[in-house]
């Protein structure tokens, strides 16, 4: 993985074990976000396909836009967070949309802004190419993670 040959194993094998998790979940299987890290930072991929992604208008349905914004700023919150026993979710999500997009691959990055006790707030952009297609702002609740047996550890509580 770029960007983490400096961490400690441990640490890798967190963000190691976050993106198998990530990368086998439904959602992502459905519409064919991939998480993958460049230069330390989590960003997702997603290549638009005419046949599931645009709605009647032939662009891009602000969901699946919305979809790679959150994931972005979601799993570079939580890259910071789950070797700590905490992860965190979505509360609110806000996109602006800068231009329709029917073609490409869409690459959602996210950073975090504030990781607080309790709330964490980001920032994400969705580019294709060069160009920036939309930018987000969110903001994340912290919960515990609960400990347990292998169907249930991990799970929020």
């Amino acid at each position: 993985m770029a960007g983490y040959q400096n961490e400690g194993s441990a640490e890798l094998e967190v963000l190691q074990e976050l993106l198998s998790r990530v990368s086998s979940s439904p959602w992502y299987k459905l519409i064919g976000m991939r998480p993958r890290v460049v230069d330390g930072d989590v960003v997702i991929e997603l290549d638009l396909d005419e046949e599931k992604h645009l709605q009647a208008l032939g662009v891009a349905h602000g969901g699946v836009i919305a979809s790679v914004l959150d994931s972005a700023i979601a799993l570079n919150i939580n890259k910071r967070l789950v070797g700590t026993g905490r992860a965190a979710v979505t509360a609110q999500l806000n996109v602006h949309y800068l231009r329709p997009v029917s073609k490409g691959r869409v690459v959602g990055i996210g950073r975090p802004v504030h990781i607080g006790s309790k709330t964490a707030v980001g920032y994400g952009e969705a580019r294709i190419g060069d160009g920036v297609v939309a930018v987000a702002t969110a903001t994340l609740a912290i919960r515990g993670l609960e400990a347990g047996p292998p169907s249930r550890s991990g799970q929020l509580r």
